[in-house]
């Protein structure tokens, strides 16, 4: 029997906004003195590239330091990522049928074990360092959206507001509906993850699959 199964990732950029990584720079988006050789990145999204720089010099992945060392992520390079991962996958005996450059991949395949499954999450694992989907594919999806970084470098204030405003203005949530009742992202995004599960499954107190859409555009880009 086959079973299909299809992943998309979708940068939320309301959790990104409002989250800050521990390993992520502190510099402001103004550009900053680096060592000899190293990219000074200056845009909207500077923050950004230096932490997927480092964060693949870290893992010696001298492909994607490459891609982000001009500031710029084509969609060449962005296909090459997924053309990599899908090779590292292929190799360990996971055949996806496509893997897009926005990361949405989907495959055939039959029921797995759960041996099977765990070494799929870990090859997954290890095959996203390896092409450098890691580093570079939500970041990719980030700059489609968001290339002026309007939405990138709001306050977290704002980006409550605006995912409030944007759930009422698309009849998810009631009128009283306030950014009260939206918890802060903390560090790990975990109590953030879990609330939106009232949006995103099945049973929650605002779920339907029109809501669950609704969700997932607000959250990209609440101006839609």
């Amino acid at each position: 029997m086959k079973r299909t199964f299809i992943r998309s990732i979708t940068i939320v950029l309301f959790a990104a906004a409002m989250s800050i990584s521990s390993t992520a720079c502190s510099a402001p988006a103004s550009s900053t003195v680096q060592p000899q050789g190293e990219p000074t990145f200056s845009g909207p999204w500077a923050e950004d590239f230096r932490w997927s720089y480092d964060q693949a010099r870290e893992s010696g992945n001298t492909f994607a330091q490459d891609v982000l060392h001009d500031e710029q992520i084509t969609e060449a390079e962005a296909m090459e990522v997924a053309n990599r991962y899908q090779s590292c996958m292929a190799d360990a005996g996971f055949v996806y049928d496509y893997v897009n450059p926005d990361g949405s991949v989907q495959m055939r395949a039959g029921d797995m074990s759960d041996a099977e499954q765990q070494r799929f999450q870990e090859q997954g694992t290890v095959c996203s360092k390896e092409s450098g989907k890691d580093f570079i594919t939500a970041l990719y999806n980030a700059l489609l959206q968001d290339p002026d970084g309007e939405l990138r470098n709001r306050t977290p204030e704002e980006a409550r507001q605006d995912l409030a405003d944007c759930l009422k203005r698309k009849g998810v949530v009631d009128p009283e509906f306030t950014t009260d009742d939206i918890p802060i992202v903390d560090a790990d995004g975990e109590e953030f993850q879990q609330w939106s599960e009232q949006f995103t499954s099945a049973g929650g107190k605002y779920y339907s699959e029109q809501n669950h859409e609704s969700w997932i555009q607000c959250n990209d880009d609440p101006r839609q």
